[in-house]
């Protein structure tokens, strides 16, 4: 997964021409009153009028067709105005080139996105925690989140007083992460068994766990490549509280699907990563002025694997965990404040 800085391709229409290099002038400053972004190109012979935006341009044509009829017109009188804006459009650029030059100094050092520098840990703090912490916790289940059927059985016709005591470690460990505990969900078929006695740890847990090392891996690379990016620009509390979001709406919507589309007991930090992803992939469209951006390909294999992952093709995943965290990061993206 790479980034890009932000570049807005311009293709400029031209709509027409003066001889009079004035009136091509004052009608240009027509068109900044309209808020029409356009330009002259002074020739000798021909001073050609060139619109920035495609939807612009029938408007501009008919706003050219009555200027040429009557150049006098009080409504063309517009000089005054359009110097104002156009002072007041220069501020704003400057604006937005001082918050990008700020952001860029923040994204200094992240691997693989930017010029491929290395990263500084010590500004990612939350990533790399959680990137330790998921490694603990899938080492010490083996990769292994769930009981085997033969365990559960064993526990389930044990009395309850001692019921768990003959647990090893690692089956103690996944007893404790998973959403709900597997021997209380075998007994009574509810998923929310143990969320229900209070053990609400459970709606952060199962994110620790992963059912392989290739799991592991492609979970960490992809916060490790993302998170970097929005815990350097929007902080460590912030990019904590996506994670946290996205990864508990993820597990809630894993929950409620039917047993029998989708089942409870899932793991991985997968609904956090794609609550970063959406985050990043749609916070330029409410924040043009923000720094970075996702290529459309990489948008596309996210997406691409993400539909993929719903088929037969590819089976025991967490569907809901993934559409939740994605939507959760859309979100964020379209209500957070603009803070950078």
């Amino acid at each position: 997964m790479s980034f890009s800085f932000r570049t807005r391709k311009i293709d400029m229409r031209r709509i027409g021409n003066f001889s009079d290099p004035k009136l091509a002038d004052q009608f240009n400053d027509y068109l900044q009153t309209l808020k029409i972004p356009a330009k002259v190109d002074h020739d000798e012979s021909s001073h050609d009028i060139w619109i920035r935006d495609e939807k612009d341009v029938a408007t501009a044509r008919e706003a050219m067709d009555e200027f040429k009829q009557s150049p006098g017109a009080a409504k063309f009188d517009v000089t005054a105005e359009a110097a104002r804006l156009r002072k007041e459009e220069e501020a704003e650029k400057k604006r937005k080139l001082a918050l990008q030059q700020k952001a860029q100094k923040k994204l200094r050092g992240t691997s693989g996105a930017f010029g491929g520098r290395t990263a500084r840990t010590g500004n990612i703090p939350v990533v790399i925690g959680m990137i330790i912490i998921c490694g603990i916790a899938s080492v010490s289940t083996d990769f292994n989140p769930q009981l085997d059927l033969s365990v559960i059985l064993e526990q389930i016709n044990s009395p309850p007083e001692v019921r768990g005591e003959q647990l090893t470690a690692r089956e103690k460990l996944v007893v404790a992460l998973n959403f709900a505990s597997p021997i209380d969900y075998a007994t009574t078929g509810d998923a929310w068994v143990s969320i229900k006695k209070g053990e609400i740890w459970r709606l952060v847990t199962p994110a620790f766990l992963h059912g392989s090392t290739m799991h592991l891996v492609f979970n960490m690379m992809a916060l490790f490549t993302l998170g970097s990016v929005v815990e350097r620009l929007h902080g460590s509390w912030f990019l904590g509280s996506l994670l946290l979001a996205s990864h508990i709406i993820g597990m809630i919507v894993q929950v409620v699907l039917p047993d029998w589309l989708e089942s409870p007991m899932a793991v991985g930090a997968s609904g956090a990563v794609f609550g970063v992803f959406g985050f990043i992939w749609i916070r330029p469209r409410f924040q043009p002025s923000y720094p970075v951006g996702i290529p459309p390909f990489n948008v596309y294999l996210m997406l691409g694997f993400m539909f993929a992952c719903m088929t037969p093709l590819i089976q025991g995943i967490a569907n809901g965990a993934h559409v939740g965290g994605l939507l959760t990061g859309m979100a964020v993206a379209a209500l957070a404040p603009k803070s950078i």
